[in-house]
């Protein structure tokens, strides 16, 4: 749901979702270095023996914070955060996804969400590499097409511990957490009956801030999906960002972050990301600056047949 201390939320496709974003990367020299091929034949992580080569760069002391699981602590920042949260998404229809393996192939890290293959993002010295073809996961929306397809609710919700080769700074650090989430309609083809998410908006409680946001959803650089009509992807964004707006608001008064007891301020952006398409970020006013806390968009079409749910309107 950012820097709401880089944790994450949710996306769109005949579906909608929300990912807290993801830093821009800045590396030592360390970090960036390559390191030595591991004169070791496997690496054993999290009790499981996985094969080594050329492309295993898994420190020691990545490997040490990996059992942490610090959001699945209830008394630890990051699992109140969680909670927190959690508590705006009604278990029955959000699905809650919290002890999934950080271990994953590069197909779900990379290829079920449309990732090129040239994309920097895949570099080794952006991801940690259990060998050629296993990561740890650099974003909670690798487990995304698997949970589309075998969530047994409309909704989900995924919490997370990820991990990139960043520099380690004031903001980053290599091993952190997301929270993404997915909310699912089925709607026909090209349906201008969004009838049913404009009930569900109805339900969602107005968030009591001040909310900049231009109400343009889609245009040449942001593009409405071919296979979702204007009003469909409209009434999706509209009950996403109203989802997203009472999060916010619920975190920042419980921090009490506004000294001032002056309202909150966000504003929506136009954003770019592989798998969603339109796409946003949301920023806060904070100490006379716009901080970014979260993206999320519209979970493009291919991503939801790569899934194996064609049929499935979400965001996320």
């Amino acid at each position: 749901m950012a820097r709401i201390v880089r944790r994450q939320l949710l996306l769109l496709g005949r579906a909608a979702g929300v990912r807290i974003p993801r830093p821009c990367l800045r590396r030592t020299s360390a970090t960036a270095a390559d390191p030595s091929r591991s004169e070791q034949p496997s690496v054993t992580l999290l009790g499981t023996s996985y094969p080594t080569d050329a492309w295993t760069n898994i420190s020691n002391p990545i490997k040490s914070v990996l059992p942490r699981k610090l959001h699945q602590n209830p008394s630890h920042p990051i699992g109140i955060l969680r909670n927190i949260i959690e508590a705006r998404f009604p278990p029955e229809i959000y699905t809650r996804y919290a002890d999934l393996s950080p271990i994953v192939s590069l197909g779900q890290n990379f290829d079920s969400l449309g990732f090129p293959v040239d994309h920097p993002s895949r570099s080794r010295t952006d991801t940690y590499y259990v060998n050629s073809s296993t990561v740890l996961r650099t974003h909670s929306s690798a487990h995304q097409a698997d949970v589309f397809r075998s969530c047994p609710t409309p909704g989900f919700l995924i919490a997370a511990d990820v991990y990139r080769r960043d520099e380690i700074d004031r903001n980053h650090y290599p091993a952190f957490h997301q929270m993404e989430g997915a909310m699912t309609w089925k709607l026909d083809p090209g349906s201008e009956d969004v009838s049913v998410i404009q009930e569900a908006m109805e339900s969602l409680p107005k968030a009591d801030i001040e909310v900049e946001d231009n109400k343009v959803h889609f245009h040449a650089s942001n593009p409405l999906q071919k296979e979702y009509s204007p009003g469909m992807a409209t009434a999706v964004v509209m009950h996403l960002k109203r989802t997203l707006e009472d999060v916010v608001q619920e975190i920042f008064h419980r921090a009490h972050i506004n000294e001032t007891q002056e309202k909150v301020r966000v504003r929506w952006i136009d954003a770019y990301f592989p798998f969603t398409s339109p796409s946003y970020e949301l920023e806060v006013f904070w100490e006379g600056n716009w901080l970014e806390l979260l993206g999320c968009g519209v979970v493009t079409q291919k991503v939801l047949n790569n899934a194996g749910a064609p049929n499935s309107p979400k965001y996320y």
